[in-house]
């Protein structure tokens, strides 16, 4: 795994991207439902779509979720 911090990433959502690209820095966290309540945090205050991902095994991010 990339990075032993966590497996979900934070990160705005760009409308018109075709992949989930890997350098886009981001929050990280250990569990899903903490990353759901800091992206839910995040469209609340900014009024911006925000995406879930999760670190796949073979390195790359996979979207889970777009909330906002």
């Amino acid at each position: 795994m990339k990075n032993s911090i966590g497996c979900y990433r934070v990160r705005p959502f760009v409308k018109a991207e075709h992949s989930s690209p890997d350098d886009v820095a981001g929050p990280l966290f250990q569990r899903r439902d903490e990353a759901e309540t800091y992206a839910q945090s995040l469209v609340r205050s900014f009024e911006q779509p925000m995406i879930l991902e999760k670190l796949a095994p073979a390195g790359c991010w996979l979207p889970l979720e777009t909330l906002g």
